[in-house]
């Protein structure tokens, strides 16, 4: 019909996980373009401190990683083996595994290695695990395997779940806990100015651990000591399910969010799981105050969210409903278990809102439909919103709690009185290469 696919906000409403599957578009047709940088499988692996990576692959998929290392800063810690079409067929490539590692180890002499395959190894069903082990014994350092395969991207175990999972395994199990608390999932530690810490602090659970403020792997091993795991977003829940099964370290769900309700209902759950309590009734009168500050400030807007915001797309549009805001437009890829409650809430209250999705074909489409909003949260909404003002929200920064609510507010204020042009922004954030 020349349209973009789209759902209501109701037929993704009291669905089981099944029938969300049928009725979300599947991911085979996904296109992962060499141009796209961020936060891919390359550089999660390298969020282990004083580790290399060596990269598995044809050449043409290992360009964008290559060019990252370079734009983004990590390409000293990155090696490449390129492998061809004889190397496959005979498998000798996995020989040159081995002998590449060799000559890193001759090069320079790091703590920790990943070995990261592509879907090439997976349909071959190579075993880079034991070739982890062997390295692991011949060079006496820890040595994991990842996989780069978007292939997997609709199955049960995506590489942006296992690559965590993989860094985690780093972590060796511990003798003695020491109370400590790890943030798993995001991959910048929780905004300081966050009021997490400081009732972390008052609950007397002062040492809050998280990978990328870990500066050697001495400190990455510290967090086997820690007494429980706080998952803030999905994409960790493989690393936590494997952490509590080696290390004993129990794990909460307690997610970015960004409704003043949700967030309390995530601090009482933390109460039960952490054994203690928390006092945070003044941080959440500061963010009740900061909304109707800020509702005032932006005025009736319109706003579609993006899924690569630094949220959930139902729970923030939820958020942001709740707030006065109109939310004719999400973007989302993917349904989780976590978002229903959100949908039902939406169907019921917003059940005007549309549902993109940018696995779709028919998404070619979509700028034709000229459909306009004020403002765009996610870089993929501001691109398919191309008249508004976009605030990226991005996952380089992680906000949480009360505070990530005054963040978000004051991000789309920035976006409206000083906005960016989409192509600049992008370019500035690093997801183009």
């Amino acid at each position: 019909m020349g349209e973009a696919f789209c759902l209501s906000i109701g037929d993704l409403s009291g669905v089981s996980d099944l029938e969300r599957k049928r009725v979300m578009p599947s991911c085979n047709l996904h296109y992962c373009p060499p141009s796209a940088g961020g936060w891919g499988i390359i550089r999660v692996g390298l969020l282990v401190p004083e580790s290399v990576m060596l990269f598995v692959s044809p050449a043409g998929c290992g360009r964008h990683g290559a060019i990252a290392g370079l734009q983004l800063g990590f390409k000293r810690r990155l090696f490449f083996l390129h492998i061809n079409e004889v190397d496959l067929v005979t498998g000798q490539h996995l020989e040159k595994v081995y002998q590449a590692s060799a000559e890193i180890f001759r090069t320079i002499k790091p703590k920790a290695m990943l070995i990261c395959a592509t879907c090439i190894d997976d349909l071959l069903a190579s075993d880079y695990e034991q070739i982890a082990r062997d390295l692991e014994i011949e060079h006496g350092i820890p040595v994991r395997s990842c996989h780069m395969n978007p292939i997997a991207m609709d199955g049960s175990t995506p590489p942006n779940l296992t690559v965590q999972q993989a860094i985690y395994d780093f972590v060796p199990a511990a003798a003695e806990k020491d109370g400590g608390v790890n943030i798993i999932g995001s991959f910048a530690p929780l905004d300081i100015d966050s009021e997490f810490y400081q009732v972390i602090l008052r609950a007397r659970r002062s040492l809050v651990r998280h990978i990328a403020a870990c500066s050697n792997l001495e400190e990455l091993y510290l967090m086997g000591k820690s007494s429980h795991n706080i998952l803030v977003k999905p994409g960790g829940r493989l690393a936590v399910k494997s952490m509590h099964d080696k290390l004993g370290i129990p794990y909460c769900y307690a997610p970015v969010e960004y409704g003043i309700e949700s967030i309390n209902n995530t601090y009482q759950r933390l109460e039960v799981f952490l054994d203690t309590d928390i006092e945070a009734d003044c941080f959440r009168e500061e963010a009740e105050n900061a909304v109707r500050l800020y509702r005032n400030m932006l005025g009736n807007i319109s706003v579609a969210i993006g899924e690569t915001a630094n949220a959930s797309p139902f729970e923030l549009a939820r958020a942001l409903s709740v707030y006065g805001f109109d939310v004719p437009y999400i973007f989302a890829d993917q349904v989780l278990d976590f978002d229903q409650e959100h949908i039902n809430w939406l169907a019921q209250n917003k059940p005007d809102i549309k549902v993109f999705t940018n696995v779709h074909p028919t998404m070619v489409e979509f700028l034709k439909q000229k459909l306009t909003v004020d403002l765009a949260i996610g870089f993929d909404a501001g691109y398919f919103c191309s008249g508004a003002k976009t605030a990226p929200l991005s996952v380089d920064r992680q906000p949480y709690g009360y505070q990530g609510v005054v963040s978000l507010l004051r991000q789309m204020l920035q976006a409206l009185q000083s906005p960016h042009g989409h192509r600049e922004q992008m370019y500035a954030s690093g997801m183009v290469i």
